[in-house]
């Protein structure tokens, strides 16, 4: 260790390579991030030889490294928290845990999900037109860059004086055309006298010599006489083009001194010096909105002759305009918020803070954010800084310019709903609402030269505070995110959406139409669920893919991709179909089983692994059937894998990669590098089938390559304390073992949380086969009596279901089970309920092939008796009471045959003319005194 200091201080490059050795070891580890648990010998000796470095900095703390994280656009930098709420402090270090922080497991402490939309209206101005030097560029044929010493001359756009000396020219070229008109003239006055005098002596004179006798018939001889008048035309001709020739006069051409700004944007002008006046100015080139003063030339020496003139470069508003800027947009979005104050039970008389994340699926980023919750409800959302994705392309839709510029704050407000006879399946969600405006820095209007002002609308849902009837009120807040939909902008013409955009419904057969959801992803773990509600064999398609045309630079999309209507009559991206086989890119292969209607299937898409994996949760033969199909495809990434060999292994189980459309075998997935969104997908064919997104689903930010690394250096730090290495080596040491700070607390933290009894680990659907190889969707689970009865009570039980309390199952996805199953209670997440199964009336292996993974329980299986207690509960006694939404607004629906009845497709039962409820297909009224 002592030998560390005097290397670095002597050789400068040894201290470089060491200082940014942990960024190297970072990268590294996150592009081997698909072969967890496994790495290569080559990423274990870096972070051997960082582990060391980092040991002899702890012993010799008089040297010191520079240490600065940067990566590359396909590693996502990592989440440092910048905002702490006091008033909950006591409650989160009581929760808290090392594994939530660095997202390895989830946690009610940890994010709450709130996903919605921006909309960017269109600017007011007139859009410039499309530039010839984008054709001429993509051919290798572009202009080259005016710099100093370039010549020019005055363009279209020129409206100053003849500063350039423009009149002069026109004086002298009109002066040199009057000297040659004269000169011409005299000529010609000259030249008559000697014709006529030429005439008259050839007519005169007779060479004797020539004379013949004129009845000799041969022929005369003009062999000499002919050649000689030929010789003197030709020196006539020489010394007339001779006399003719004048001298052009000189262009008014300049040269640039300088690169100046115009109008405060940078490079948007020339300082110019005129050859003809020696006047010097600056002149736009560009500004202005794209006029140009002046134009880029070729002259000969002289500087009579304009021997090529270039045309002007692309401006700045014609490439935000290339990419879309200026035009009407939905962005979907979706706001990760740690340790919100609402869901802490922070009260609003006080303002609070809080920090997330804002990913921009539609960009293909992630945006630190800090938000202020102030007493009035409103909330301030202000972006800070790139944390994955692009920071210097791809941004002209929202800023007109291809860099990130952080700053931006957006204020939202919770709206208030006016009481209405309909019922609103987004009744427990609240809406806010908030916009922001603000001038384009480097964009100008061309009619008018003014600046350009970009107004943006957000619309965000979270869920909501719910009310129970009771004296005292209770209020409980539940961090469940609002369900997918489906992008009304982004399906089929041959697709139709429900009313509440979470079903699709193939109206005709024009090919194989997709729809796609309005939540993409570009990092972390995410598992949904879709349900097939109606389904002919291999007519379902179920996956994700990339948005044609978006995000702006994608690989999939052109640069006019924008203007361009998007194909979405063919299935994109990679899926499953309901015939057991994947699909992508025409290829086809044998995978999963046959899913039905009334199945439901689970996606698990791992975008850091780059993994998609499929569950089935179906009956078969009357059995219920819950089984994981494993992995489908690896290598699709939306970052990227940066090194060759990375992107496969792992719990890819020789999954096909995604890249090469599945035809052969594994590849690397190298030059992937710009990160771009996946998005859930639903593919249709035949007329009538029809696909509803459930509710049920759920996501986890991921983890990055730095918390990789900093777990891997404090297992190193813990191993070194134990073998007391300084004693060695600075003798005021104490022999006696002393263990890091941070590891005592994290262990007594630890220790409180395993003694509180509150907390539950335990794996999901989303886990995953492979418990070493995919991480971040298992969850510490809430046990306290107050969270199961606040869950029971938001999904309509009469009564609390607490933790250890065995259930007799009759209802899973809304289907009636024939053979009833068993499970028990494990406790609430995110303010849901989930259970185990235990025990299963059946043949069948469910639970040994993904059937034991905790779930949770949604309104359709807890209506009619669906859940019943077996025995005598630890929470019977206790009666929940009725939420505000499950009581009826018109009295409700009496049953007038209790043998249920049959509502044929797009029945719509009214009362009084107001709509009440809308039957999607072939629905059994459930047996209810009321609804």
């Amino acid at each position: 260790p002592q030998a560390l200091s005097h290397a670095t201080s002597r050789i400068p490059v040894i201290a470089k390579y060491l200082g940014r050795l942990e960024s190297t070891v970072l990268r590294r580890t996150w592009a081997e991030r698909a072969a967890v648990p496994v790495c290569s010998k080559y990423s274990q000796a870096l972070i051997e030889l960082l582990a060391s470095v980092k040991r002899a900095l702890r012993l010799c703390p008089d040297t010191s490294l520079p240490s600065c994280i940067k990566v590359d656009a396909a590693t996502p930098l990592p989440f440092t928290p910048s905002c702490s709420n006091a008033k909950t402090e006591t409650e989160v270090s009581e929760c808290k845990s090392w594994e939530c922080s660095e997202g390895w497991v989830l946690s009610n402490t940890g994010w709450e999900i709130w996903t919605g939309s921006v909309e960017i209206m269109e600017v007011e101005w007139k859009p410039p037109p499309r530039s010839i030097v984008r054709t001429l560029m993509d051919g290798g044929e572009g202009p080259p860059l005016l710099r100093e010493d370039c010549t020019v001359m005055r363009g279209v756009d020129w409206n100053t004086d003849n500063e350039d000396g423009q009149d002069l020219y026109e004086e002298d070229k009109l002066e040199k055309e009057e000297q040659k008109r004269a000169t011409e003239e005299e000529e010609e006055i000259i030249e008559e006298p000697k014709e006529t005098e030429n005439v008259a002596a050839e007519s005169e004179f007779v060479d004797p010599a020539s004379e013949e006798d004129p009845t000799d018939p041969s022929p005369p001889h003009v062999k000499e006489e002919t050649v000689e008048p030929e010789k003197n035309d030709k020196k006539g001709d020489k010394s007339k083009k001779k006399k003719k020739k004048t001298v052009a006069s000189k262009l008014p051409l300049g040269t640039v001194m300088s690169i100046e700004p115009w109008d405060g944007i940078p490079a948007m002008a020339r300082r110019v010096r005129w050859h003809l006046t020696g006047k010097e100015g600056i002149y736009r080139y560009g500004g202005d909105g794209g006029r140009f003063d002046i134009v880029h030339v070729e002259s000969n020496e002289k500087e009579t002759r304009v021997k090529k003139k270039h045309p002007p470069p692309e401006t700045l508003e014609q490439c935000a305009s290339r990419y879309g800027f200026g035009k009407r947009r939905n962005c979907n979005v979706l706001l990760r918020l740690r340790n919100c104050p609402i869901r802490n039970g922070c009260t609003r008389d006080t303002e609070s803070s809080c920090d997330g994340i804002l990913e921009w699926p539609d960009l293909g980023a992630g945006i630190r954010v800090d938000c202020t919750f102030y007493p009035d409800g409103a909330i301030s959302v202000t972006e800070k800084e790139v944390l994955y994705g692009s920071k210097d392309s791809g941004w002209e839709i929202r800023f007109g310019q291809p860099s990130f510029v952080p700053g931006t704050v957006m204020v939202i407000s919770p709206t208030v709903h006016a009481s209405t006879g309909l019922e609103d399946t987004m009744s427990a969600y609240d809406k806010l609402l908030g916009s922001n405006s603000f001038l384009v820095k480097n964009l100008r209007n061309r009619e008018d030269g003014g600046s350009l002002r970009v107004t943006t609308e957000m619309c965000l849902l979270r869920s909501k505070q719910n009310t129970a009837d009771l004296k005292p009120s209770l209020t409980f807040s539940s961090s469940q995110p609002p369900p997918i939909c489906f992008d009304t902008d982004f399906h089929a013409s041959s697709i139709s959406l429900s009313k509440d955009k979470r079903s699709v419904t193939c109206a005709t057969s024009d090919g194989r139409g997709v729809a796609f959801g309005n939540v993409g992803f570009t990092k972390g773990v995410h598992y949904w669920e879709v349900k097939l509600e109606k389904a002919e064999i291999g007519s379902v398609y179920i996956g994700v893919a990339e948005k044609p045309g978006s995000p702006p630079g994608s690989s999939q999309g052109s640069s006019f991709g924008f203007e361009s209507q998007p194909r979405l009559n063919r299935w994109l991206g990679w899926g499953f179909v309901n015939f057991r086989a994947t699909y992508t890119a025409g290829a086809e292969r044998v995978y999963g089983a046959h899913c039905h209607a009334g199945d439901t299937v689970g996606v698990l898409l791992d975008c850091d692994a780059g993994r998609i994996n499929y569950f089935i949760d179906g009956v078969k033969y009357g059995e219920h059937i819950l089984n994981d199909l494993g992995c489908a495809f690896e290598n699709v990434s939306p970052f990227g894998f940066n090194a060759d060999g990375c992107g496969s292994g792992g719990a890819g189980q020789g999954a096909p990669s995604g890249i090469d459309g599945g035809r052969s075998g594994r590849y690397p997935a190298n030059g992937a590098v710009r990160p771009k969104a996946l998005w859930p997908v639903i593919g249709l064919r035949h007329p009538g089938d029809r696909v509803t997104m459930s509710s049920k689903w759920i996501t986890s930010h991921g983890v990055d390559g730095a918390a990789i690394v900093r777990n891997n250096l404090a297992v190193d730090e813990i191993l070194c304390a134990y073998e007391r290495p300084q004693v060695h080596i600075t003798p005021k040491t104490s022999p006696l073992l002393s263990l890091p700070q941070w590891f005592v607390e994290e262990s007594f933290h630890e220790y409180t949380r395993w003694k509180s009894g509150r907390w539950l680990r335990t794996s999901t659907r989303g886990s995953g086969p492979c418990k070493l190889s995919s991480y971040g969707l298992d969850v510490y689970l809430d046990t306290s009596p107050f969270a199961c009865a606040a869950a029971c009570a938001s999904i309509g039980l009469p009564i609390a279901f607490l933790r250890g309390d065995k259930v007799d199952v009759k209802r899973c996805g809304g289907r009636i089970l024939e053979l009833q199953e068993e499970a028990v209670v494990l406790g609430t997440y995110q303010g849901r309920l989930f259970y185990r199964l235990f025990s299963q009336k059946s043949e069948g292996g469910s639970l040994m092939e993904g059937g034991g993974r905790s779930w949770f329980w949604d309104e359709s299986e807890a209506v009619d008796g669906g859940l019943q207690l077996i025995g005598e509960g630890s929470g019977h006694s206790v009666k929940l009471p009725k939420l505000n939404r499950f009581n009826p607004l018109h009295g409700g629906l009496k049953v007038v045959y209790v043998g249920g009845a049959v509502g044929e497709l797009s029945v719509t039962v009214s009362r009084a003319n107001s709509f009440i409820k809308s039957l999607s297909q072939y629905h059994h009224f459930l047996t209810t005194a009321q609804m």
